[in-house]
């Protein structure tokens, strides 16, 4: 995507800075000033066009990880085109994202450079309306990870988990956004329904339960060994969808549903790998119900996508490694009525696929500027209204995705 004109805005300590870029032919024009003061300018001429556009996104990109973002009103944006972008300095990328319910700010999760590698991880908050970032909550340790964010619905609180990927311990802490403060939660990998009624977790005896508003328990399932039992709620919270990893090398995965209300498992099965399948590992990272929950979708980063029959068990289709030149998934969302998946590829673009079928439509969502190393997560408002991808090494890209016209390749 060629950008010819852009506006970057950087908050500022008392008045925000703007700065623009513009091609015209083979020139590459800069005008930069502070709240309303007067423009200042510089232009510089290549040989060809390509050469401006390449210097054009070289600034950006060094900009943008000084602070600067480009931001734009979601109600002028065009459907499909990007609303907000930034960066931020990152020794793993963005690895995890999560958009807040009032649409105006994202989370970013993300591993800390440091002079020797990474020092730790952290989760900064981004305003979508003035590109000002918070840090919410530092871990220096070399070897932490942070995953599975998602704001409380009023908006208040921030709920992440972190991993140490040495010994492989989590921990879930919660972080209100207004005062700071920061909490550890008696429990891990929590996952809601959509009411947010009931919540999956796994707690310190790492026993999977499903726990009810009051706090009490609907459901203990069987504890699986640490760190091999992936699970997911399902939207009304009546079903628990798992997937086991006994041996981590296990030639076959076991995979179960079971009906919370009536406290019993209504499937147990082999997960339905289809013929020849030749992924290099086969657990898998996350799991998500459909909105009719008659799909439960399993992904992995190097066993690809698939989508099973909550009734069967039996595979309903699959997204495997290399398909039709694009590269596999490193992350999928599904949107807010479940009916369809934003597939990030790992060499990009993000693909939209119907649920139901699997079946990838158009357009697709290609990060725009200096070619990403690999996307890396993906996520959707609340209301459907926006699509957040990050990649490495650590920008955010906001897409409006209200109002696109999704249709199948060639239709």
């Amino acid at each position: 995507m060629d950008r010819d004109q852009i506006l970057l805005t950087h908050p500022g300590t008392s008045k925000p800075k703007y700065l623009e870029l513009r091609i015209d032919g083979v020139e590459l024009h800069r005008n930069w000033w502070a709240g309303t003061g007067k423009p200042q300018g510089r232009t510089k001429s290549f040989e060809h066009g390509r050469a401006a556009r390449e210097a054009l996104e070289k600034v950006v990109a060094e900009k943008m990880r000084d602070g600067y973002a480009l931001l734009r009103d979601v109600a002028a944006t065009e459907p499909g085109d990007v609303v907000v972008q930034c960066a931020t300095r990152a020794t793993n990328g963005v690895v995890a994202i999560a958009l807040h319910p009032d649409g105006h700010t994202v989370a970013v999760a993300r591993g800390i450079p440091g002079q020797t590698g990474q020092a730790g991880a952290d989760v900064q908050t981004v305003d979508l309306r003035t590109g000002a970032r918070q840090v919410m909550y530092t871990d220096a340790y070399q070897y932490s990870l942070i995953h599975t964010m998602a704001f409380e619905p009023d908006g208040s609180h921030l709920t992440f988990t972190v991993r140490n990927t040495s010994s492989m311990a989590e921990a879930s802490y919660t972080v209100a956004l207004a005062t700071g403060h920061v909490q550890r939660l008696p429990y891990t990998r929590p996952g809601w329904d959509t009411a947010r009624q009931r919540m999956l977790v796994v707690d310190n005896d790492h026993a999977l339960r499903v726990l009810g508003p009051d706090g009490g328990s609907c459901l203990d399932l069987p504890a699986g060994k640490r760190f091999q039992t992936t699970a997911a709620l399902s939207p009304s919270g009546r079903l628990v969808g798992l997937t086991h990893d006994p041996d981590n090398r296990d030639t076959e995965y076991d995979l179960e549903i079971w009906d919370v209300d009536a406290g019993r498992r209504v499937l147990a099965a082999p997960f339905p790998f289809p013929a020849g399948f030749q992924g290099i590992s086969r657990r898998f990272d996350k799991l998500a119900f459909d909105g009719a929950e008659q799909i439960l979708v399993a992904s992995g980063a190097t066993s690809g996508c698939f989508g099973v029959s909550v009734e069967s068990g039996a595979l309903c289709w699959a997204i495997e490694g290399k398909r039709d030149g694009y590269e596999r998934l490193a992350d999928f969302a599904l949107s807010p009525d479940g009916t369809l998946l934003a597939g990030a590829r790992q060499g990009g673009p993000v693909i939209v696929h119907d649920v139901a079928t699997g079946q990838p439509l158009e357009p697709h969502f290609a990060v725009p500027g200096e070619s990403s190393a690999w996307y890396q997560a993906v996520g959707f408002s609340a209301d459907g209204r926006l699509l957040a991808v990050g990649d490495y090494p650590g920008r955010v890209t906001v897409f409006r995705f209200d109002g696109v016209e999704l249709t199948k390749p060639g239709g």
